[in-house]
C-alpha cells in the first residue's frame, strides 16, 4: 500500500479561467506529443474544436449535465485512460449554474426569481458537487493531467449601509474547494491575435510558474513534458523545420537543453542521465536524447561519478 515518495504517481489540476473567446478551449485540447484528450463538455463547445489547427488528434467527448452521467464518465475515464491522459471539464461554471437552477426550483422558486434554499437542499447541493469534485481530485491522484475551465466574472463587496457594491476584482465562477486543489489557476487573455496567460489567486505549484507571472498562451507552458517539440518540427506539417542532417539536430540540442544538462557536449548528456549511451549519429536519435532530458530529471548516479 505504502510507497516512497519518488514512486508516486500523481497527475496535475489546473483551472483555465478568462473572457469568453480568450481560447480556453482551444489550449485545453492543444496537441500532445501522445495520449488521449477526455472532454467533459457541459457547453456543447467541444464540436467546435473540428478542423481547428494544432488540436490533438484524439479526443473523446461526451456532452452531459446530467450528475450521473459526468460521474460514470469520469468512471469510465479511470478504465479506459491511462495516466498522462488529460481530462477537460469545460465547463465547471456551467455545472455550478445548472445545480444551483436545480436547487431553487426544488425550493419552490423560479430560475428567474430569487428563493431561499432550505438547508436540506443546499446540503444536496454540497454533496453533489462533491461528487464530481472527488471524481477530477482522484483522476489527479491517478496519473491524470486534469484541466478545468471556468467562467471569469467581476466580485464585489456590499456596502450594507451605503447599499452600494464595490468592485474588489476577477474571480472564476468555481467554488472554492476546488479552487483549493488546483495545481494553479491560470488566467488567459487575447490582445489581438496574441494570447497569454498568467497565474492568479493563488501561488502555483509547479515550479516553472509563478504567481501574476505573464507566460505564452501555449501547453507548453502548462506542461513542458507534453508539448510537441518545436525545435525539431516533430509535428507531420511541420516537416519543413526538421533538422536537414544529424548536426544540424545536435546543434539544435544543445541550443535547447545546454543550459538544462549543463554543458555543451555529449559528455554533460551522459552525466545528466546518469548513462553511457553512445552519441547520437541521426536526427533520431537527437530527438530521442531530447525525450530522455524531459522525461528524467537530473539525479545521482554512480554511473556519472
Amino acid at each position: 500500500m505504502f510507497q516512497s515518495l519518488d514512486q508516486l504517481i500523481t497527475g496535475s489540476l489546473f483551472i483555465l479561467t478568462g473572457q469568453a473567446g480568450a481560447g480556453k478551449s482551444h489550449l485545453a485540447a492543444s496537441s500532445r506529443r501522445n495520449g488521449t484528450v477526455w472532454i467533459l463538455d457541459t457547453e456543447g463547445a467541444s464540436k467546435n474544436l473540428l478542423g481547428k489547427p494544432g488540436v490533438h488528434n484524439a479526443i473523446q467527448a461526451v456532452q452531459t449535465l446530467s450528475l450521473a452521467q459526468l460521474t460514470a464518465a469520469m468512471q469510465e475515464i479511470k478504465r479506459l485512460g491511462k495516466p498522462g491522459d488529460t481530462v477537460v471539464l469545460d465547463s465547471v461554471s456551467k455545472v455550478l449554474q445548472a445545480m444551483r437552477a436545480y436547487a431553487q426550483q426544488r425550493a419552490g422558486g423560479e430560475t428567474d426569481r430569487k428563493a431561499s434554499i432550505e438547508i436540506d437542499e443546499y446540503a444536496s447541493f454540497n454533496r453533489n458537487l462533491q461528487t464530481i469534485y472527488t471524481g477530477m481530485t482522484e483522476l489527479k491522484h491517478a496519473g491524470f493531467h486534469v484541466i478545468i475551465i471556468g467562467h471569469l466574472a467581476k466580485q464585489y463587496q456590499d456596502h450594507g449601509e451605503e447599499r452600494s457594491r464595490e468592485d474588489v476584482g476577477l474571480r472564476v465562477l468555481a467554488d472554492e474547494n476546488i479552487t483549493y486543489e488546483a495545481d494553479a489557476i491560470v488566467l488567459v487573455e487575447r490582445n489581438g491575435s496574441e494570447r497569454t496567460m498568467r497565474p492568479i489567486i493563488k501561488p502555483p505549484r509547479p515550479v516553472h510558474l509563478e504567481l501574476n507571472q505573464f507566460y505564452p498562451a501555449k501547453l507548453a507552458t502548462l506542461y513542458p513534458e507534453l508539448a510537441l517539440d518545436e525545435a525539431f518540427g516533430a509535428m507531420p506539417s511541420d516537416r519543413p523545420n526538421r533538422p536537414l542532417d544529424a548536426a544540424e539536430a545536435e546543434r539544435r540540442f544543445f541550443a535547447r537543453y545546454s543550459t538544462v544538462v549543463g554543458g555543451t557536449n555529449w559528455n554533460a548528456v551522459q552525466r545528466y542521465l546518469g548513462r553511457r549511451d553512445k552519441k547520437p549519429t541521426t536526427i533520431e536519435g537527437w530527438i530521442a536524447a531530447a525525450d530522455w532530458v524531459r522525461q528524467h530529471p537530473a539525479e545521482p548516479s554512480a554511473m556519472a561519478a
